[in-house]
């Protein structure tokens, strides 16, 4: 009995609702083994996943600056029609008149011409890794400008009238003469213009080639068969140099660049 204290013993002091609820409560934790086996899930799922993610985003970003750049070509040639007719009756002298005539309509930020310049230092090839061009950014053979957002047009060709003679190699490997019509110049569109000369622009990822014609600008390949359009667009086509040629007409008909993989 306690006569003189205030409240029970301190050993036997009433225990609260929340102690007690600490007292009977476990803990728990992971062991090093749950941590490591958790760890390599997420590691497996990411190996998995972001390869493939990283694809999509790079392809997208492909299709939208080729659509872009295209749309920006065309619009530029449509109105250089609206202003000077056809291209038949263009004064196609020399390949930097092609691009004298559409230059107004084109918001150019460098104008290299036959200097050097206006194109990424690299060099550029063919998906198959064939030599195209050697540091055209140094070439001053093919005149070329440099538009906002990046992209360079350079002009590899042009023909006066509109047709021009030339020869091809038959199915039996025999090189014969023909005449052809209805293409006035040929352009080169550079979407990536990344700095330095070790950087490789691949034909149908990096540039792309356009024809010019009586009837619009149109993506090289632009009337071929979904089977020619396959065949030159991929790393194996009869000419090395030449594969990734129909690779912008790939992405219009296709809306995907399954072809780089």
């Amino acid at each position: 009995m306690n006569c003189g204290g205030r409240g029970a013993p301190e050993n036997n002091a009433p225990v609260s609702v929340l102690e007690k609820f600490i007292q009977n409560t476990k803990k728990y934790a992971f062991t090093m083994a749950e941590v490591l086996i958790t760890l390599g899930i997420i590691g497996i799922v990411a190996a998995l996943t972001i390869p493939n993610l990283t694809r999509k985003w790079e392809e997208r970003a492909i299709i939208s600056k080729y659509k872009k750049m295209y749309s920006t070509l065309a619009n530029a040639y449509n109105r250089a029609v609206a202003d000077n007719g056809s291209p038949e009756y263009w004064d196609l002298s020399d390949k930097a008149s092609i691009l004298k005539i559409l230059e107004p309509y084109l918001n150019v930020t460098e104008r290299c011409y036959n200097k050097k310049g206006c194109v990424s230092d690299g060099n550029f090839k063919s998906l198959s890794g064939a030599e195209r061009y050697h540091r055209l950014s140094q070439n001053v053979t093919y005149p070329k400008i440099r538009l906002n957002g990046g992209f360079s047009l350079v002009v590899v060709a042009v023909h006066q009238g509109c047709e021009y003679d030339t020869t091809v190699v038959d199915s039996s490997g025999n090189t014969v003469p023909v005449h052809m019509s209805n293409e006035c110049g040929a352009i080169i569109g550079v979407v990536t213009n990344k700095k330095g000369k070790d950087y490789i622009n691949y034909y149908g990822k990096d540039h792309f080639s356009f024809v010019v014609t009586p009837k619009g600008i149109y993506p090289y390949g632009y009337n071929f068969s979904d089977s020619s359009i396959k065949e030159y667009c991929k790393k194996g086509t009869i000419e090395a140099n030449t594969s990734g040629a129909t690779c912008g007409t790939w992405i219009l008909r296709y809306d995907n660049t399954d072809y780089l993989y």
